[in-house]
């Protein structure tokens, strides 16, 4: 395993392409390799509020939270407890740590608490699948320095959210093992993917005994992104587990081997005792061989098993084109679908509704290679366990206005969070919804509304999805370089229904409401009837039926709305015959209207 898929040419790009390359926008990403500091001080406060979605449940200053794919900082328990974790940073101490805190089932949170020692960051989170609800413990991973050198390890709560950190970690014991990912099997095994510090491979490991002793099960080389990500199905009595990872095709020199990258996985049906063989998904063209446009995979992967047990994949790719003897490589940006019973690769976002791309590429107007990000990455996928729906949610931006101060840094889009749905196993999708809608064209720091960072828990409970992020209020990267001020930016956890964004499509600007509105037929209602209802402005709304002694009978639709028309249905059969108030309560104001009940 440690030479597979491993190409060592370096391509004479004038002979091959014809061109001298230029990457625009100066340059390679830089490698982090996870000790970075930020800047001492105090970080910049909040300037204007905030109007991201959810519950603030901690804080960073350290906005930054994976240096590859996001992974999963937030799932959810049998009893309907979200367990959530976070890289956190201390201001006044300048220490990085785990963040954790839980979610109860009443909406209440245990509160924030350090669930790590200092210096250690990039964490990640899973359950135990303990058959009895009660016994169901948080595992924790992240890297940290003990004084000799850095290693990856994992830390299991003493209960169900006792809460107890640290509670004995736990390592293999490797050197140099940093930005560990985990998965807990069925079957009670962790499985780790950890990458070398400074290298380009990454290792699996294995652990039975919830990390008392390890087994290597295999490494990967020829990975110049920290794209490695596994996942454990949740299935009844299914121990599979997945590994994917992105691997480069061909490289320029050593500081271009992120930017031409296939993906991979490979499957395990046993807990990951034994694994099959590595499949790559994409065989994307290499270097030597693009001479107009070619898709290639960056590091931004993620997987799920369906409630039938097979798997999906969604990746974020961009389409690399040449303009002017220049290679672009980051302002072209594309979510990926694959799964293993159709076999086939879909496209799961549609182009903005802000500009015209007729191929569907999300635009960065910047093309700002240094940046980490694309207008449309990070995806995760979201499973119903009652049918075949399949949820992914990414961070994006879809307006090429908004951008934070440009001023004294380089342009960062204020990035929000969007999703899509497909009722076919993926094999469509369904128009993007902007979850979110916080624009803030030109924000300064601590001004800005970027949702960034966002993991989900992979099931839909009780037809919700459980999402945490970070409120970034400065929109870029505040380590390793200028990208962005330093802020104190919250980390929320978001629980949205389902039904906020299904069947919901995002409306061309032409299309947008100029007014909030409500409608509804037939009026007088034997039976069923049809409620619509427009929204000017996004927000959050509560539309409720009223008696005519203005007695609230029920809730029919609430949640947050991006601006557009909705269409919901209204029930009378269990209703008496009479006057009724159906009232809609949005954000700049409320309407009313009257329906009577005939049987």
């Amino acid at each position: 395993m440690k030479d597979m898929g491993k190409i060592l040419m370096v391509v004479a790009i004038v002979a091959t392409m014809g061109f001298s390359l230029v990457i625009k926008g100066g340059g390679p990403y830089q490698k982090l390799i996870g000790n970075e500091r930020i800047a001492n001080g105090n970080p910049i406060p909040y300037l204007g509020g905030s109007r991201s979605p959810g519950d603030k449940i901690g804080t960073t200053w350290y906005d930054y939270q994976a240096n590859g794919s996001f992974g999963q900082r937030i799932d959810v328990d049998d009893k309907g407890q979200a367990h959530i974790n976070w890289m956190a940073q201390d201001s006044a101490a300048n220490k990085r740590f785990c963040g954790w805190n839980a979610r109860y089932t009443d909406g209440t949170y245990f509160g924030e608490t350090p669930g790590s020692p200092s210096w250690s960051g990039y964490v990640q989170l899973d359950i135990t699948r303990d058959a009895n609800a009660d016994t169901q413990r948080t595992v924790i991973a992240y890297h940290y320095d003990a004084g000799q050198g850095y290693f990856s390890w994992i830390d299991i709560d003493g209960g169900n959210l006792w809460g107890t950190w640290p509670n004995d970690p736990k390592t293999p014991s490797a050197t140099d093992q940093i930005w560990p990912y985990i998965a807990v099997a069925n079957n009670g095994n962790i499985v780790m993917v950890s990458a070398k510090y400074g290298g380009a491979d990454q290792h699996l490991w294995l652990t039975t005994d919830a990390g008392n002793s390890w087994t290597e099960k295999m490494a990967v080389d020829s990975c110049g992104t920290v794209s490695q990500f596994v996942r454990a199905s949740q299935n009844s009595g299914s121990n599979k587990v997945v590994y994917i990872w992105t691997q480069y095709i061909e490289i320029v020199d050593s500081n271009n081997d992120q930017i031409n990258n296939d993906v991979y996985y490979v499957l395990s049906t046993d807990g990951g005792v034994t694994w099959g063989n590595p499949v790559n998904l994409t065989h994307y063209k290499p270097f030597s061989q693009v001479s107009d446009t070619a898709t290639w995979a960056y590091c931004d992967v993620n997987g799920v098993f369906d409630r039938n047990d097979h798997l999906h994949i969604v990746w974020g790719a961009y389409q690399a084109h040449i303009d002017n003897d220049t290679l672009h490589v980051f302002d072209r940006a594309k979510i990926f679908h694959w799964d293993e019973v159709s076999n086939t690769i879909s496209v799961v976002n549609s182009p903005s509704t802000y500009y015209n791309q007729p191929e569907g590429w999300w635009l960065d107007e910047f093309d700002r290679a240094g940046g980490w990000r694309t207008a449309a990455d990070q995806p995760q996928l979201i499973v119903d366990p009652n049918s075949d729906t399949l949820f992914c949610l990414w961070h994006g931006q879809d307006d090429t206005t908004d951008y934070s101060d440009t001023v004294g840094k380089p342009a960062n889009f204020n990035g929000e969070l969007y999703a899509s749905y497909s009722t076919d196993n993926g094999l469509t999708w369904a128009k993007y919804v902007n979850l979110t809608n916080t624009r803030t064209p030109g924000g300064a720091a601590g001004a800005c509304d970027d949702e960034d960072y966002a993991t989900v828990c992979p099931l839909l409970v009780n037809d919700s999805i459980f999402i945490t992020y970070v409120e970034d209020k400065d929109a870029g990267a505040c380590v390793g370089g200028p990208e962005s001020e330093r802020t104190e930016n919250p980390v929320r956890c978001w629980v949205i229904d389902k039904h906020t964004f299904m069947g919901i499509a995002e409306h061309s600007q032409a299309d947008r409401p100029v007014n909030t509105s409500l409608t509804l037929y037939p009026n007088p209602v034997s039976g069923c009837a049809t409620i619509s209802y427009n929204i000017a402005h996004s927000g959050n709304i509560v539309l409720n039926l009223y008696d005519v002694t203005g007695r609230q009978v029920r809730t029919i639709d609430q949640g947050y709305r991006n601006t557009g028309t909705y269409s919901v249905n209204l029930s009378t059969r269990n209703l008496a015959n009479g006057t009724y108030f159906v009232l809609l309560q949005a954000p700049e104001k409320k309407v009313s209207r009257t329906v009577v009940v005939t049987h």
